[in-house]
């Protein structure tokens, strides 16, 4: 990001991943059961983020906070969570991919009205 604007927050990331094509399954010729299950448990940890709202510096902590919270089997979170680390570390690297997710979110936006 450049020095003259704001740094990217988590919440923002988070919200961006909620409203672009990433969350939507994919149309397979089998069983998707799996599939829908993993998308609604990103679904859960990026909600919890934006809700959250950590400062950049916060994102591996709250992350942690997150995966205790959902009580859930921790292996499947902890690698959702770890997913959602790296996007967090490209979005910071990459400008570039943040605008695609932006206006993936405004595209999809548009379509819904």
């Amino acid at each position: 990001m450049s020095k003259d604007k704001d740094p990217l927050r988590p919440r923002d990331l988070a919200l961006l991943l909620l409203a672009s094509r990433d969350l939507r399954p994919r149309k397979r010729a089998r069983d998707q059961q799996a599939d829908l299950i993993g998308l609604d448990l990103k679904r859960q940890i990026l909600q919890r983020v934006a809700a959250h709202d950590p400062d950049p510096a916060d994102v591996a902590a709250d992350l942690q906070r997150i995966i205790a919270e959902l009580e859930k089997p921790s292996g499947p979170v902890r690698a959702v969570a770890a997913i959602f680390l790296e996007e967090w570390q490209t979005a910071c690297a990459t400008p570039a991919w943040v605008e695609q997710l932006l206006a993936e979110a405004l595209e999809n936006e548009n379509t819904a009205q």
